[in-house]
């Protein structure tokens, strides 16, 4: 009888190793892909975007405009709610560079950097939450221009900007766009009521057709799949919230998650408040606020394999090309950028800096 020890033995070394050595060699998703974020010095006030290869190497400042010196005071820039055009080359984002935010545009390499929501010079008109319809020909944004939140689609050269929300922006509230519909409809949240609670609407970009989504107060935040065949959905209630998913056409809606707690899909700014399929439609990520905790979770389309990806408050920061998680979290002191697998397993740190904040992720190709 042949002795195979020697064999098993081998093998569980291999296994050993490959263990060991996956957090400190993984590469991250493909070569191709790098990631754009906002990095923020500790100490020094003010932000800027960086871009870093996948593996978190090559770390490149694109903006280079944290502070700006007045005469009496030094104004600190913010670089928020960054959107990826749907042609991957071109980003739009939210930031301060000359006082009031306003919507700005660059290529992902850095390079053309312009303002978006021309003609904005009081400190009274903001612009906020950039969101580009599926063709990439118009963006979506919040604005206080006239005096109260509105709702404004402008070209994607920023110009020819209208208002969308007209008939509901006499009401008090904070209207805000929640994405694009798959047929070019404007997706936007107007709070309704004594309550407060949300309701989604649909407007064309002309402005016309403006109509409630849903049947309800409370069903908010609209996200449909990649192939556009569902949409899942958060419903408030007076304990809570839950996810909910229905059919496109508004049929078969089905609870998907019923633990207690408030549902969000996003705890930072409405960054990243759609697009929260996996790329392949099978899982949906959200946040579970329990206290004071924001808890990443992703759930099957189905209900099933509901996996708690983090006990402790993260940033849900998107999808990475190859199917992992992106979230941004201080658990460890600053702020830094991981990769988790949907399962919950292989937790990585792609920033793992002492000296500054990175938040806010978005992968793009090269």
């Amino acid at each position: 009888m042949r002795d195979y020890r020697w064999l098993r033995a081998a093998i569980l070394l291999t296994v050993v190793l490959s263990i060991a050595c996956s957090d400190a060699s993984d590469p991250g998703p493909a070569a191709e892909y790098e990631l754009l974020f906002v990095n923020t010095e500790k100490g020094v006030p003010g932000e800027d975007i960086f871009r870093m290869n996948a593996d978190g190497t090559g770390r490149e400042n694109l903006t280079r405009l944290s502070i700006v010196q007045y005469p009496t005071f030094a104004l600190a820039v913010t670089y928020r709610s960054m959107a990826l055009a749907p042609d991957g080359r071109t980003i739009a984002f939210e930031s301060s560079r000359d006082g009031c935010p306003g919507i700005w545009g660059m290529s992902v390499d850095g390079s053309g950097i312009r303002k978006l929501s021309i003609g904005e010079y009081q400190s009274t008109r903001c612009n906020y939450y950039p969101l580009w319809a599926p063709d990439g020909a118009r963006i979506a944004f919040t604005t206080s221009r006239e005096g109260r939140w509105s709702v404004y689609v402008m070209d994607a050269d920023g110009t020819n900007a209208r208002n969308v929300s007209s008939p509901l922006d006499q009401e008090s509230g904070f209207n805000w766009p929640a994405g694009w519909s798959p047929d070019g409809r404007i997706v936007f949240h107007h709070p309704t009521g004594s309550t407060g609670r949300f309701q989604a609407y649909t407007v064309k970009p002309d402005g016309t057709e403006l109509r409630p989504l849903f049947g309800r107060t409370g069903d908010h935040s609209p996200d449909w799949s990649p192939d556009g065949s569902e949409v899942v959905f958060i419903r408030d209630s007076q304990t809570g919230s839950s996810l909910f998913i229905m059919k496109a056409d508004g049929t078969n809606i089905r609870q998907l998650t019923t633990e207690p707690g408030e549902i969000v899909f996003s705890s930072e700014n409405f960054q990243n408040d759609y697009n929260r399929w996996s790329p392949d439609g099978r899982r949906v990520a959200y946040i579970r606020r329990i206290e004071s905790r924001n808890e990443l979770h992703v759930i099957n389309a189905d209900g099933s394999g509901d996996v708690r990806l983090t006990s402790y408050s993260a940033d849900f920061n998107g999808w990475a090309p190859d199917g992992r998680v992106t979230f941004s979290s201080d658990v460890n002191g600053l702020h830094d950028i991981y990769l988790i697998n949907a399962d919950g397993s292989g937790l990585l740190n792609l920033t793992n800096t002492s000296t500054s904040d990175e938040i806010r992720a978005l992968w793009v190709r090269r």
